[in-house]
């Protein structure tokens, strides 16, 4: 069910910045709430990505709340963003909340005057004093866990949509030093363009690793590619799965993806989301900052049942592969690592 409702919202998000409400003659029986969600700008949605899991986290929190009206928002610049904000503003009732989806936010969010309302914003660090709730998602020290997992590989990859974006970064930054920690191997790079176009590049991407993968980048069977790259991953899980390399799911499980997957790193903002409306729709106040990851179970690694099983048939082509490594050693590595993982954590501010 929660799954017709998801793909429905992506239908109207295609008209971007209009938004969309619903309304539902029960509500005169309750009090009415009004959700305004502002996503990144330029958000781009079925990458199974950032937005999109906020986007599912949304859509599930009101399906059975027919007192609950909603405005999904877009915006094509910060600029826009800006006045759909001010708009939220001077309309905002106790009643009324806004979501800022993301660090694109941390410059905008300060000047907001919730009044009554309240307001959220992803991903950041800061403590506000302006009423805004702040939260931050820390990605290192799972990333960090994820690249240890991989020091039985003699090869690692990683994909990367473009440099300096701050999620990214931190996240491939934390898989290239878990390796690097535990295998002493260097892992390698691969940055698809100068802009966030980066992130939407799939084809281009299988046709980078389908010409240039056994001869430039040198892969061969004890290869681990690592895609940090949004949609892009697509491009990476079709290699893996047609020409039988290994592939590490980022972001999400993965699986559904691509066979040739041990594992994911999956960072469960949906749930955060899920837990921060529900208390919204309660009555509970939220907390000023909060902190999560590895050490609040909202960040962890996401075994591939299909993939173990596929391995225990023992194929041909896996057989050949020095990297057959059974759960049970994966979920031994995992035991070893993540102790420093959450050192890892701790001592990263994201």
């Amino acid at each position: 069910m929660a799954r017709k409702f998801y793909i429905a919202a992506l239908f109207l998000l295609v008209v971007g910045a209009s938004g969309c409400k619903k309304d539902n003659p029960t509500e005169t029986a309750l009090a009415v709430k009004e959700l305004t969600v502002l996503f990144s700008p330029g958000a781009s949605f079925s990458g199974a990505g950032y937005d999109d899991a906020i986007l599912k986290a949304v859509m599930e929190s009101v399906a059975d709340n027919p007192q609950v009206k909603y405005r999904l928002l877009r915006p094509d610049t910060i600029d826009q963003a800006r006045i759909f904000a001010q708009e939220w503003q001077e309309s905002a009732g106790e009643h009324s909340t806004l979501i800022l989806c993301g660090i694109q936010y941390e410059a905008l969010a300060p000047t907001l005057a919730p009044g009554k309302g309240r307001a959220l914003l992803l991903d950041s660090r800061q403590t506000l004093e302006n009423g805004v709730s702040t939260l931050q998602l820390k990605r290192y020290g799972g990333a960090w866990l994820a690249g240890a997992l991989c020091s039985g590989f003699s090869q690692m990859y990683i994909i990367k949509a473009l440099d300096g974006d701050r999620m990214m970064d931190t996240v491939a930054d934390g898989i290239k030093a878990g390796f690097e920690d535990t295998a002493n191997i260097e892992a390698k790079n691969l940055v698809l363009s100068d802009s966030y176009q980066g992130t939407n590049m799939p084809d281009e991407l299988f046709s980078h690793l389908y010409t240039n993968g056994t001869s430039e980048m040198g892969l061969d069977g004890a290869t681990m590619l690592v895609p940090v790259c949004g949609a892009s991953r697509m491009g990476a899980y079709l290699f893996s799965n047609n020409f039988y390399y290994f592939s590490m799911g980022v972001g999400e499980d993965c699986s559904p993806f691509c066979d040739i997957l041990p594992f994911s790193l999956v960072y469960d903002l949906g749930s955060i989301i899920k837990d921060y409306i529900g208390q919204w729709l309660e009555g509970k106040p939220w907390p000023a900052h909060k902190d999560f990851g590895l050490s609040t179970g909202h960040v962890y690694i996401q075994y591939n049942s299909r993939y173990f099983a596929l391995i225990h048939k023992r194929a041909l082509w896996l057989a050949a592969s020095p990297c057959l490594f059974t759960l049970e050693e994966y979920k031994d590595w995992e035991a070893r690592y993540i102790p420093s993982a959450l050192e890892q954590e701790a001592n990263h501010a994201y």
